[in-house]
């Protein structure tokens, strides 16, 4: 009779603890967090965010791509999914939970306004951008996340897609894949001249900031999926954000009656992670 995975986990711990050998099949099992990012940036004129199809999970690091600027090879910060659009062959997977986060890269610079002192490395994401990209950046508050405005609009106008050798499947909009997180706000938060901190809202009386929908990944609090999807070993795949219509996001200069001296941020990431039971062979 087959082995429950249960079943098989026990004996796998079983076989090393007692007799310190492990099985050379595709019957040892352990449980994996992947993950893979893409950097959108807003047009600096129109603010949009163009329509059209992303893959994720193609880089792998050291490699370039997903949006990112060509000169800064991916590091394990932007993926650890070591396989460009294929299963290794040695590994399966069942996935059995999805989680999209909308996040900022890192800031660049010490008060969030373009102002000295600036700490951006000369070998980061913001300091290989076009000079007309970074000064529509430097507009917007780096010491705020993305508005709320900006992840609705974003979250609700991408599609995340499961990419196959042959179709792409729609597994649901961004927003769907929440995970644990809320919005938070600064009340009355002023410099000690009594002018508001930038970004903290009309008059310093307090900004709605943070994620509203997705927050940092929580595994114990996102939703299961009810049917798993399996991977096979050297099976080709990928995934992809799918956004049919152009976004329009926040400016990233002030707007009046606004008191704060922007509202977007001009950058985002979108990262797309999951768990997986996998089975593997060891090779070592």
């Amino acid at each position: 009779m087959p082995l429950s995975l249960q079943q098989m986990v026990s004996a796998q711990v079983d076989r090393v603890i007692r007799r310190g050998t492990r099985a050379e099949r595709f019957d040892q099992l352990r449980s994996r967090h992947f993950w893979s990012s893409y950097l959108f940036l807003s047009d600096p004129v129109t603010n949009l965010i163009q329509a059209g199809q992303y893959d994720i999970f193609k880089v792998i690091p050291s490699g370039t791509g997903q949006g990112y600027p060509t000169n800064v090879p991916l590091s394990l910060r932007e993926t650890n999914w070591l396989n460009s659009g294929r299963v290794p062959d040695n590994q399966n997977f069942v996935i059995t939970e999805i989680g999209v986060t909308l996040k900022r890269p890192p800031s660049v610079d010490g008060f969030g306004q373009g102002q000295d002192p600036v700490f951006a490395p000369s070998n980061g994401i913001w300091a290989n951008l076009p000079a007309a990209q970074q000064a529509h950046i430097n507009r917007g508050a780096q010491n705020r996340q993305i508005c709320p405005a900006d992840a609705i609009a974003i979250l609700y106008g991408t599609i995340l897609e499961m990419s196959f050798l042959t179709n792409n499947v729609p597994l649901g909009l961004c927003a769907d894949f929440s995970q644990s997180a809320g919005g938070y706000s600064f009340a009355n938060a002023n410099w000690p001249d009594g002018n508001p901190v930038p970004g903290s809202g009309r008059d310093g009386q307090g900004y709605l900031s943070g994620d509203p929908l997705n927050g940092i990944p929580a595994a114990a609090f996102r939703r299961k999926l009810e049917v798993p999807i399996l991977l096979q070993h050297g099976e080709n795949m990928g995934m992809r954000l799918n956004i049919p219509r152009n976004i329009e996001v926040e400016p990233t200069t002030a707007v009046a009656p606004i008191v704060n001296p922007a509202l977007g941020t001009g950058w985002f990431e979108i990262r797309v992670d999951w768990w997986a039971h996998e089975s593997f062979t060891e090779k070592s």
